[in-house]
């Protein structure tokens, strides 16, 4: 690999940690990680008890994109409750 492609390498790695680091905290933002008994700190690759929660979660963002492709939910309605969500955490009210 030359200089200039392991620049953009490395850069289109880190852009997508960024990425994937946010989408985690979104995850934890919804309540989902008590509601599935996820602790921060899990290695949920290496931890066999956490094995169907962490199936169950997949399960349901696979559902979730089911349920988008076949246009059950808008994605405003998702961006409204979200958006509301975070409003409520800031002490902020409609």
């Amino acid at each position: 690999m030359n200089q200039e492609n392991h620049h953009t390498h490395t850069s289109f790695r880190r852009a997508r940690t960024r990425t994937l680091i946010q989408l985690g905290g979104l995850f934890e933002k919804s309540g989902l990680m008590e509601s599935f008994d996820v602790q921060a700190g899990d290695n949920l690759q290496e931890n066999l008890e956490k094995k169907e929660n962490i199936f169950a979660i997949l399960g349901g963002l696979l559902e979730l994109k089911e349920m988008m492709q076949n246009q059950e939910f808008h994605i405003d309605l998702l961006a409204n409750k979200g958006a509301e969500l975070f409003q409520d955490k800031r002490g902020i009210t409609s």
